[in-house]
């Protein structure tokens, strides 16, 4: 996405507040009205993705600040949508919680030609969590070590060439085709169910190439079962210094993909408001900034219902035009 355009400046705007913010709009008396049960976070993606492995570390770091369990629940399918769908009729009391990936917040709704909910007002927003780019990786059989090489093996073998992702309508899913759009490419697109698959069955060379997130895929990277070409960062990450950016190679590509957590809309507003304010304690803790940065995943430990909502805003008007530029409708 340009950098010029006004939807991803104000996104900069946000995500820059959400680094600094001060939670002093949340009120320091808010507690839990009950705290007695299991809370049940959800996810829209199956065990083994970025938004299932963050999901538990999530998880562990609530516990404490809820004084209850909180179980992650898997509810995979539709690139994000069908735990959105469900999550609709979850109960208001606070025991219920969905971590949204980008693709859950943003990019599955918008992708369909009658979206099955408003992301924006359809959920009661508590905090923005977490920031991670995503990395183009091929399988290392392929006679590319760098961006420019891969768009030209790819038009040398247009239409015979796929790459894989985590379902249709995903955050990478519309990352990969902006890609295909601004380098000209014919390549086939190959959804699964989760990232989980799409590693796997690009390490065995059924598909040639992958966009996920840099964590996730740093691992096989370094392991050599898979070779990652360029970042979709704004500049080189720390743990991947080596790995040059899209921009570096000529691409406008900025993209990547957000956590973040809701409550089901009409939960009462003193209970979100406890939320918000566990939810930034626990994002606060060393032990879960020191594994988001072992991730590459950066972390927002200061948020706020009213800023997650700018943000989940400002993404549905950013990408909603890319979707309309590239002729998506699922």
């Amino acid at each position: 996405m340009s950098q010029g355009t006004a939807g991803f400046l104000q996104r900069r705007h946000i995500l820059s507040a959400a680094a600094g913010l001060c939670m002093s709009s949340l009120s320091a008396t808010a507690q839990m009205p009950t705290s007695e049960g299991v809370a049940r976070l959800f996810v829209g993606f199956p065990p083994g993705g970025s938004g299932d492995l963050f999901a538990r570390i999530l998880a562990d770091a609530l516990r404490e600040e809820l004084s209850r369990p909180v179980v992650v629940e898997n509810r995979p399918g539709a690139g994000g949508l069908t735990v959105a769908v469900n999550f609709l009729r979850a109960p208001k009391d606070g025991s219920h919680l969905m971590l949204a990936t980008g693709s859950t917040a943003v990019s599955a709704p918008i992708s369909r030609a009658k979206p099955p909910y408003n992301p924006i007002d359809d959920f009661q927003w508590v905090a923005l969590l977490t920031n991670a780019p995503f990395v183009i990786a091929v399988n290392p059989a392929l006679p590319v070590t760098d961006l420019q090489g891969l768009v030209a093996h790819c038009k040398a073998n247009a239409g015979k060439l796929s790459y894989g992702h985590a379902g249709l309508g995903t955050t990478v899913h519309l990352a990969a085709e902006l890609f295909k759009d601004r380098a000209g490419l014919q390549v086939l697109d190959v959804p699964y169910a989760g990232s989980a698959g799409a590693i796997t069955d690009t390490i065995a060379g059924n598909v040639q190439f992958i966009v996920e997130t840099s964590g996730t895929l740093l691992p096989h990277h370094k392991s050599g079962k898979l070779r990652i070409i360029s970042s979709m960062a704004e500049a080189r990450e720390k743990i991947s210094p080596d790995i040059p950016t899209a921009r570096e190679a000529g691409y406008d590509l900025i993209a990547g993909t957000s956590n973040l957590l809701a409550a089901p809309q009409g939960t009462p507003a003193d209970v979100v408001d406890y939320l918000a304010r566990s939810t930034v304690r626990a994002m606060q803790k060393p032990s879960v900034q020191q594994r988001l940065d072992q991730l590459g995943i950066q972390a927002f430990p200061k948020s706020s219902p009213e800023l997650a909502r700018q943000y989940v805003t400002a993404e549905v008007n950013r990408w909603s035009a890319v979707v309309k530029k590239l002729g998506i409708a699922l």
